[in-house]
């Protein structure tokens, strides 16, 4: 079974890139709301790339976790230091690529998911020095439309083949990958962009950036909550290297139950 996760996952990567592709030539980081909604309404089939490119991701994320967990319930490692390492930096990259990809549809959640993530940067030490990598005075989103088309998936794949020693996943399993996005697409709806004048009680985050926000709305402090998000990637490493491996389990269970509540009931 846990062979056949991780091909479909690799699967899904690649039809994440490539209906990114197609909608890239439609998406403009001057006009990013705009150009959202220009392919989702004028554009021949733009809406079917986009919904496809989004559910392929979610679908890709949620794979990669069920893989994490399949490779923790193992009572062996079977992988060498470097490839675990290069799968947790891997696990790393996926959330600011997601996450990047939430912010690049530019609608009033967006930019509210952009403006916290600068406050955990700009107000805490060390971090503060890589607020200008992400920020852009001139053009709000072009940074993170740079980060997210070119340089986070070319760490990524490099981190994907360093992890599993190939790029390339059989037909049979990229088949079920495409197959499995157009189900979850036909079947699930894409959160709705927000107007950015609209007046809303409420805004929408990535799934996994809610506790974040919460924690901040909670006057956490911006290094406490940026302490909270990296753990569950430093204790991934320390498994590796820990005898006592069920009790790096246990933290990463308390830490998953811990964050879930936050995410979903400390608004």
């Amino acid at each position: 079974m846990a062979r056949t996760v991780s091909f479909i996952t690799l699967g899904l990567f690649f039809v994440s890139l490539l209906s990114g592709f197609v909608i890239l030539f439609a998406y403009h980081p001057s006009s990013a709301f705009a150009s959202v909604q220009k392919i989702e309404f004028l554009i021949p089939f733009g809406l079917f790339f986009r919904k496809l490119h989004y559910f392929s991701s979610e679908a890709f994320t949620f794979l990669l976790l069920l893989h994490i967990l399949l490779e923790l319930s193992k009572r062996k490692i079977y992988l060498s230091a470097a490839s675990w390492n290069y799968s947790v930096l891997g696990f790393a990259l996926v959330i600011v690529l997601m996450f990047s990809g939430f912010v690049l549809k530019a609608d009033l959640s967006a930019n509210a998911a952009a403006q916290v993530a600068f406050s955990l940067i700009k107000d805490t030490p060390l971090l503060k020095n890589l607020l200008p990598l992400f920020q852009d005075s001139s053009v709000f989103y072009y940074k993170f439309f740079i980060w997210h088309i070119l340089f986070l998936p070319l760490i990524l794949g490099y981190a994907i083949y360093k992890h599993t020693r190939a790029l390339h996943v059989e037909a049979i399993y990229f088949s079920i990958a495409i197959g499995l996005s157009l189900v979850i697409s036909m079947v699930f709806s894409m959160p709705k962009d927000i107007i950015l004048s609209s007046k809303v009680k409420h805004l929408s985050s990535p799934w996994f950036f809610e506790g974040a926000e919460n924690l901040l709305l909670k006057s956490f402090s911006p290094l406490s909550i940026n302490l909270i998000l990296i753990t569950p990637f430093v204790l991934l490493v320390a498994y590796f290297y820990m005898k006592q491996k069920n009790i790096a389990k246990i933290l990463l269970f308390s830490w998953l139950l811990a964050y879930s509540y936050i995410s979903v009931f400390l608004s």
